[in-house]
């Protein structure tokens, strides 16, 4: 079953009604839905799939010639010797239609043959040009798709015609996974598995949210269980100092200097393994709103995948426990802590949930940015907001408070949203207030957002 990915079907159709030779690049990291979203894309179109393999350059052209002898209906065709060769028979059997050729995982093919990006790109310029062909090519490593076949040094560089960074689902298409829970139930399960279509799919919904989360993390068969390991080993080669600086954040240390005294590593190390890690938006750099991003020397750093967040911070330290039948203990200790887990996921969702609803006009403005603050009041004391929006002429704001516990203190709650937004009087300030239940406001001036209205954005499906 395919869910989601409306706006990226959008594009790969909107290449595909160009009647020229087109080439796209989609990437993104394993299991994240490449592949689903290419099938979908090519159903009932003329098209050739070519899944690589981390095999040597001969085996993969032995596969691609057969798969190419099964796309033209000749079923003996023999193995192509090398890459232009085959790349010219495509042209030959297919360069007059309006066929999709995929190479997928593409990194293991061009990782066999280091000629491959020269050799395509000849194959371009004097073969594919005068086509109506789209070629598409898709990778799982971040790093390689962005330095070696976008990066201005590839032999690729410029041949591009679209690119697609495929990133995890929101809230609101990953809930499509399991439409029968409840509302917080669906919170809870973006929260501890992210947006990444696989994981999303193995959740079984004869479980409770309780024993999915036991049996994907935290026993001796966990799907999810070494899964982090795999994602870190396909990025990099040395992963020890990427792994702690990612426990880190999900430990708690969001500053610099934090990450620093938690990894024992040096300050500028560190730095560099957190521009790599935002690179791949494994990590993003926040400011409070109203500062430079560039100049602002205030950040906090926080992982940008909830599974990611999830694995670093209750399954990473005590694999090898778990691995020896010991999960139990650990499956109660993230439960027991899932309330202060999720708050700051809570905040992520409800930006965007405000993004959905900005898209339809359905806010007292047009925003430009989502974000939040953190500073000083009037006073001198400690303030922080958990959401801020702007307008996009800059003369408006909403800001928002955002209670994931399930008990309340209204009147307190109120008095410290109405000081937060006092400390924005030069702007035109919307106060809401997220909540998971309604409540009852009577005539303060206040928007209360529940988790049910969360779900209840209605959209045009495909």
């Amino acid at each position: 079953m395919f869910l989601g990915r409306k706006k990226e079907l959008e594009a790969l159709e909107g290449m595909y009604r160009k009647e020229t030779f087109q080439m796209a690049i989609v990437y993104g990291r394993r299991r994240i839905g490449k592949t689903s979203l290419l099938n979908e894309f090519i159903k009932g179109k003329t098209s050739l799939y070519l899944p690589a393999e981390e095999v040597n350059d001969a085996l993969n052209l032995e596969k691609f010639s057969r798969l190419l002898g099964k796309a033209i209906d000749f079923p003996d065709f023999p193995t192509v010797s090398d890459w232009q060769a085959f790349f010219k028979i495509i042209k030959e059997k297919l360069g007059q239609q309006h066929a999709v050729v995929i190479i997928d995982e593409y990194p293991y093919a061009a990782s066999a043959n280091k000629s491959l990006n020269s050799i395509l790109q000849h194959i371009i310029d004097y073969e594919f040009k005068d086509t109506n062909l789209f070629l598409i090519l898709c990778g799982s490593s971040m790093s390689f798709m962005e330095n070696q076949v976008l990066g201005e040094k590839s032999p690729l560089f410029g041949r591009r015609t679209g690119q697609l960074k495929i990133h995890p689902l929101d809230y609101y298409d990953a809930a499509r996974f399991y439409p029968t829970v409840s509302d917080e139930d669906k919170i809870k399960y973006y929260a501890c598995v992210g947006g990444t279509p696989y994981y999303l799919s193995l959740i079984d919904p004869h479980l409770s949210f309780d024993e999915n989360i036991r049996a994907l993390y935290f026993e001796i068969n966990g799907y999810l269980l070494n899964e982090g390991v795999l994602l870190m080993k396909q990025e990099f080669r040395e992963p020890a100092n990427y792994n702690a600086v990612l426990q880190a954040i999900a430990s708690g240390a969001n500053t610099l200097n934090e990450i620093v005294g938690f990894t024992k590593l040096e300050s500028n190390l560190v730095s560099r393994y957190l521009m790599t890690l935002q690179d791949l938006n494994y990590v993003d750099r926040v400011v409070p709103f109203g500062t430079n991003l560039l100049k602002g020397k205030k950040s906090q750093y926080h992982i940008s995948e909830n599974f990611i967040a999830f694995w670093y911070r209750y399954v990473f330290s005590v694999r090898s426990e778990i691995e020896l039948g010991n999960g139990d203990v650990y499956y109660k200790l993230a439960l027991g802590n899932l309330s202060d887990y999720i708050g700051h996921i809570f905040e992520e969702v409800i930006r965007q949930y405000l993004r959905r609803l900005n898209v339809k006009e359905a806010l007292p403005f047009i925003a430009k940015s989502y974000g939040t603050w953190w500073g000083r009041g009037k006073k001198g004391e400690p303030q922080e907001i958990d959401i801020v929006v702007a307008s996009v002429d800059g003369k408006e704001l909403i800001v928002g408070e955002c209670k994931w516990r399930n008990s309340v203190k209204i009147e307190q709650t109120l008095e410290k949203l109405d000081q937060r937004a006092k400390l924005f009087d030069q702007y035109v300030v919307t106060r809401y207030l997220f909540t998971k239940e309604k409540i009852k406001l009577n005539d303060v001036p206040v928007i209360n957002v529940a988790l049910a209205d969360l779900f209840q954005i209605e959209e045009d499906e495909r």
